[in-house]
């Protein structure tokens, strides 16, 4: 999935200059269709569970966390729902990856 979006642009929802937003975006079928090449599953299928109850709610309460934790981009990391950070705020990747093993370690010992 990460490859039809970011690299072949299959399921991307920028044109191929990156520039701007695809007239025809991307549908939740056409995503099927993708994962049935890739897995066999039924396109039929996966957009029934798709809008099914249970990932609708799921989905919604991912939804209300991102609002709830002011998530504006990718990647962003919240540790034990306390500390949001992300790449700009912890000056790149690598100072990312161990800021966040910092706070997952200084919540684990507040753990019971």
């Amino acid at each position: 999935m990460f490859d039809a979006v970011w690299k072949t642009g299959e399921l991307s929802i920028m044109d191929a200059s990156g520039r701007q937003v695809k007239r025809q975006m991307p549908t939740l079928e056409d995503v099927a269709k993708f994962y049935a090449r890739l897995t066999g599953i039924k396109a039929e299928t996966f957009v029934a569970t798709s809008k099914s109850f249970g990932v609708d709610l799921k989905v919604r309460q991912a939804e209300e966390l991102m609002r709830a934790w002011r998530i504006d981009g990718t990647p962003s990391l919240v540790v034990n729902g306390k500390y949001r950070t992300d790449v700009r705020s912890a000056g790149g990747y690598d100072p990312l990856i161990a800021l966040t093993q910092w706070l997952v370690a200084k919540e684990r010992h507040r753990l019971p």
